[in-house]
C-alpha cells in the first residue's frame, strides 16, 4: 500500500478504463469495484467458496492455502473491501455473517454457524439442548477432509483422548464453533483483516454490527 491510510480515506478516487474517455463521476468507480469483486470473490478461483446454505454468500476456502501467493491475495481482497466502503461503492459479493464479524473483530458465537452450515448448526444445537450421557461417543477432536483425505484435528491439546461429557460439552461447543468458523483459514483471515485495516480505521466501523456492515 503506497499511500497512508488517512490519505486513502480522504482522497477522491478516479477510475478510467483503457480506450474510454471522460471524467469519473462515480460511474467508472462503481463499475471498477463491481468487476474486480466479481472476479476476486468468485469461488471458481479457489480463494473463496460458497457457504453450505446457499450459492451466493461466500467464505474463505480452506483450499485457498494452496493457491499462488494466498497471503498477498487476501491482503489485496481486504483492501478492496475497505476501499469500496470508503468510496460508497457496492461489491458484487455477499459474505457470510462470521466473515463480517471477523472484519469488525467481533467474536463469533453458535448462532453464526447457521449462516455457514445449517446442518452442522442443527447438530451442535442438538448437543447443546439434550443430555448426551451414554448417547454420543465424542472427543475433543474433529475429522477434516482435505483433497479426499480425512485428517483428525484436535480441538485442544490431547483432545482425541478427552471424552465429551454433559459436564464439559459447553467447552466442546465453544471450540467447535471456533474451529468451524476458522477451519484452516486463520492465516488467510488475518491477511484479509490486515488489508481491510490498512484502509479502514477499526474505530470508524466499531459502531456497526455485522448486519449494518453487510448493508
Amino acid at each position: 500500500m503506497l499511500l497512508p491510510r488517512k490519505q486513502l480515506q480522504r482522497s477522491k478516487l478516479f477510475v478510467s478504463f483503457a480506450g474510454e474517455e471522460g471524467l469519473d463521476y462515480s460511474g467508472p468507480s462503481r463499475e471498477f469495484f463491481f468487476l474486480i469483486s466479481r472476479e476476486l470473490f468468485n469461488p471458481y478461483y479457489g480463494l473463496f467458496e460458497y457457504s453450505a446454505v446457499d450459492t451466493y454468500t461466500v467464505q474463505i476456502s480452506p483450499l485457498s492455502t494452496f493457491a499462488d501467493s494466498p497471503h498477498e491475495w487476501f491482503r489485496f481482497a481486504g483492501r478492496i473491501i475497505g476501499l469500496a466502503l470508503v468510496h460508497h461503492c457496492l461489491l458484487d459479493a455477499f459474505f457470510t455473517r462470521p466473515l463480517y464479524k471477523m472484519l469488525l473483530r467481533s467474536k463469533c458465537d453458535l448462532s453464526d454457524l447457521r449462516y455457514e452450515d445449517e446442518q452442522f448448526y442443527q447438530s451442535i444445537m442438538w448437543i447443546k439442548d439434550n443430555d448426551i450421557t451414554d448417547v454420543l461417543d465424542l472427543t475433543f477432536s474433529v475429522n477434516e477432509e482435505m483433497f479426499g483425505k480425512i485428517e483428525e484435528r484436535e480441538l485442544k491439546p490431547n483432545g482425541k483422548n478427552i471424552a465429551v461429557t454433559e459436564k464439559n460439552k459447553k467447552e466442546y461447543i465453544e471450540r467447535m464453533v471456533k474451529w468451524r468458523v476458522v477451519r484452516g483459514t486463520r492465516e488467510q483471515t488475518n491477511m484479509l483483516i490486515r488489508g481491510f485495516n490498512e484502509v479502514i480505521d477499526l474505530r470508524l466501523v466499531s459502531v456497526f454490527d455485522a448486519n449494518e456492515l453487510e448493508l
